[in-house]
C-alpha cells in the first residue's frame, strides 16, 4: 500500500502540485497552462485550480504536524499502523500470488468480502449495517476492525455501517 504525504493521519493539509519559480517566462507559463488544462476534464474551472508557481500553493501544502497527536488524526495514525503491523505479521497478507485470492461484491447492497488463505476481509461501504454471507469456514477471529462487528459467525458477518473488519487465525 502506499500512503502519500500525511494521508495515514488524514492530513488537512491539500497536496496541490507545485514547483520551483522558473525564470524563463515560456516555462512558467507552459506549466500553469498545462495545470488548467490538465484540470479541465475534470470540470474545473481554469481560474480554481492553483497555479503550480505561486508560493501560496505551496504554503497551503505544507503539513501540519500539530494535527498528529490529536482526535481522529491519531485514531488514524493508529489505524495504520496497526494494518501494517497486521500485514508483516500475517504471511497470507505479504504474497503476490493472485491464484490465492477471492473476491465477492454486493454492488447493490454495497459490500465486499475478499479471502486470501486463512484471512478474510470484509467490508461495508454502505451508510447501514449489512449483513454479509461467508463463503466458507474460515476463522472468525477478529484480528482487527475499524469498528467491532455487531455479529459474527461461520455463516455470516454483521457489519456496521462503513466500516472494515478483518478476520484471521
Amino acid at each position: 500500500p502506499m500512503l502519500f504525504q500525511g494521508e495515514e493521519w488524514g492530513a488537512s493539509s491539500p497536496f496541490q502540485y507545485f514547483v520551483d519559480y522558473h525564470e524563463e517566462p515560456e516555462l512558467a507559463k507552459a506549466i500553469t497552462e498545462g495545470r488548467r488544462h490538465e484540470f479541465e476534464a475534470f470540470g474545473w474551472k481554469p481560474e480554481d485550480v492553483p497555479d503550480p508557481q505561486d508560493e501560496e500553493t505551496f504554503l497551503r501544502s505544507k503539513l501540519r504536524w500539530d494535527e498528529v497527536d490529536h482526535g481522529e488524526h491519531a485514531e488514524l495514525l493508529q489505524w495504520h499502523r496497526q494494518l501494517i503491523w497486521l500485514r508483516r505479521s500475517t504471511p497470507a497478507l505479504t504474497t503476490g500470488r493472485l491464484d490465492l485470492v477471492d473476491v465477492h461484491c454486493d454492488d447493490a447492497e454495497r459490500w465486499l468480502l475478499y479471502e486470501r488463505e486463512a484471512v478474510t476481509i470484509v467490508v461495508n461501504f454502505a451508510a447501514e449495517e449489512r449483513v454479509i454471507p461467508l463463503r466458507t469456514s474460515r476463522p472468525t477471529n477478529v484480528l482487527l476492525a475499524s469498528k467491532p462487528p455487531i455479529d459474527v459467525n461461520t455463516e455470516q458477518i454483521v457489519l456496521a455501517a462503513e466500516s472494515v473488519v478483518i478476520l484471521g487465525e
